[in-house]
């Protein structure tokens, strides 16, 4: 029973870390990153001629052609450049359909994980001796998170470039997510657009993470209390 039990927590402290990741990709994967980091971001404007509203306007078609619900790279197809010219290539589009493809990946996973979690907390609560299971893998996978934010985090920092380029490497097939800096995609999410963006991922899960800990330890006070009715 002692090995069952350490297991179950060993597997929902697991799944912390990724779920604190794609929690707070999903919260960043909305309008707001793109206003955001184009106003007070350190993003620099375009050196090819668009204005800043036919920018955003793009920028957003590019985020919605990637969100899991929406019409997809059909959006990419549809959108014109102020002369009447496509505004992505069929490379540009092919990457964008892979990328869509990972983020529904990757909030798939968000999703099944979070419930997983839950109805392993619903059943494990019907016994005294499993009731702790859950809050105390929810805090030993924020103990786990800590080093491994901590140095995927200075990674990024010191070597955005490496950090980048691998991303790609392990996501993506061949050079397929390297384009031309004239080409759309570039002037909309250039490198400073996704150093903000990871920058606001690794802030929401340090605070989604702080949240998780506080709420585990509530609730195993109040497991405490009710084992010792």
């Amino acid at each position: 029973m002692r090995v069952l039990r350490t297991a179950a927590i060993v597997a929902v402290a697991a799944l912390v870390f990724p779920l604190l990741v794609t929690t707070s990709l999903r919260i960043v994967l909305q309008d707001w990153i793109v206003h955001v980091e184009y106003a007070v971001g350190r993003v620099p404007d375009d050196r090819y001629g668009f204005t800043e509203d036919e920018r955003t306007d793009l920028a957003l078609t590019g985020l919605d052609a990637i969100t899991p619900g929406t019409p997809g790279v059909s959006l990419l197809r549809d959108a014109r450049l102020p002369g009447g010219d496509p505004a992505f290539t069929e490379p540009e589009i092919v990457h964008m359909q892979d990328v869509r493809d990972l983020v529904g990946t990757l909030l798939a996973f968000q999703l099944w994980a979070a419930v997983a979690v839950a109805v392993a907390a619903l059943a494990l609560a019907v016994h005294p001796t499993t009731r702790t299971i859950v809050p105390r893998g929810l805090r030993y996978g924020v103990l786990a998170s800590v080093p491994v934010a901590a140095v995927v985090g200075l990674f990024m920092l010191v070597t955005w470039d490496s950090f980048f380029t691998r991303f790609h490497e392990v996501f993506f097939e061949g050079d397929t997510w390297r384009f031309p800096v004239t080409d759309t995609l570039i002037r909309l999410y250039p490198d400073e657009f996704w150093m903000g963006v990871a920058a606001w991922i690794a802030g929401l899960t340090v605070v989604l993470a702080a949240l998780v800990w506080v709420l585990a330890g509530v609730w195993l006070r109040r497991v405490g209390r009710s084992v010792a009715r």
